[in-house]
């Protein structure tokens, strides 16, 4: 087949123009490709530095999950002088939720001692900590507002307790039992009442949380069908021992 003009012509367009598209792509490497492998070194030591900085994190976890576990099992046995600064220090700069763990178990030591107000004091700051898990927080509040409780005012209970006696919450009950005792505590019964009810109907809360209320909640005058209580069954719940004072001490979580 024979070339002819035109065909060789275009052929030697096709070479320019790749000739001039390779002196552009090295142009470019020689301009910028320095700086392309810079970024690509410097993404790789990030990445690196992130993995590194991950698994001392673990490690780290780990690590104090065994002392905090050993601290622990030396409370148990008695040994409260070993146990206490290694927990001291993980409630100090514990790794993830192991400072909030910590002074839990602080808190329950204060009170096994009879130092309720170191106790609150470590409660309260749980409870205050944005960075421990809310349900740790709301346990904290719970036992805070229980140790304290004769010491606080009503009012000052009843608003601690707020956002917990929500209809459905994991601590409703437990809150609203105390949240109650504060109305009565403060003379307002009316408002004791239904947080008394919706505790009594509530079959999944235990019988001794649902005897208490009935009890409380009959003696203030609620009818037997508002509580749905079957037929006999508010004697037996009337026959359940009360709290002592129930109206100043409430029975722990």
């Amino acid at each position: 087949m024979a070339v002819t003009p035109i065909d060789n012509d275009e052929a030697f367009l096709r070479e320019v123009d790749e000739g001039v598209r390779r002196d552009q792509v090295l142009s470019l490497w020689q301009r910028y490709g320095k700086i392309g492998i810079a970024i690509v070194v410097l993404g790789l030591a990030a990445l690196a530095g992130f993995l590194w900085w991950r698994e001392q994190g673990t490690v780290k976890a780990g690590v104090t999950g065994e002392e905090f576990s050993r601290a622990t099992e030396q409370l148990d046995v008695g040994e409260g002088a070993k146990a206490r600064p290694t927990l001291e220090r993980i409630a100090k700069d514990g790794p993830g939720g192991y400072a909030p763990l910590a002074q839990m178990v602080l808190a329950s030591d204060a009170v096994a001692a009879g130092d309720n107000a170191r106790a609150i004091k470590l409660l309260d700051a749980i409870a205050a900590d944005a960075k421990a898990p809310q349900p740790l927080r709301d346990v904290a509040l719970i036992k805070s507002v229980r140790l304290g409780f004769d010491a606080q005012p009503p009012a000052k209970v009843i608003e601690r307790l707020k956002p917990l006696v929500v209809p459905g919450a994991p601590w409703f009950s437990i809150a609203a039992e105390m949240t109650a005792l504060a109305h009565l505590k403060a003379g307002n019964p009316e408002a004791a009442k239904p947080l008394l009810t919706a505790i009594v109907i509530d079959t999944n809360n235990s019988p001794g949380l649902r005897g208490r209320a009935a009890q409380l909640a009959l003696s203030l005058g609620v009818d037997e069908r508002t509580l749905k209580l079957q037929p006999g069954q508010a004697n037996g719940a009337a026959a359940e021992p009360a709290p002592a004072q129930p109206a100043a001490a409430p029975p722990a979580p």
